[in-house]
């Protein structure tokens, strides 16, 4: 399975309904299921499975897959 490898800009604090995941490339990701980790890290590495506008996101170091829809 591919997957694109993409790069957070800035820092994020995880996983929550809701959170919202801006990109270097530009694109900006918001989470659409219940999955809940923290963790707190600076422009980590995200692996992203997509078709049109929504698909999976993972968070380099994070246990959990979440489901995302592109807002931008």
């Amino acid at each position: 399975m591919e997957f694109d490898k993409e790069t957070i800009n800035g820092s994020t604090d995880g996983y929550g309904r809701g959170a919202t995941f801006v990109l270097t490339n530009g694109q900006v990701w918001v989470q659409t299921n219940d999955e809940d980790e923290y963790l707190h890290q600076f422009m980590p590495e995200v692996l992203l499975e997509t078709a049109d506008n929504v698909g999976k996101l993972k968070i380099n170091d994070m246990n959990a897959w979440v489901d995302v829809k592109r807002i931008r």
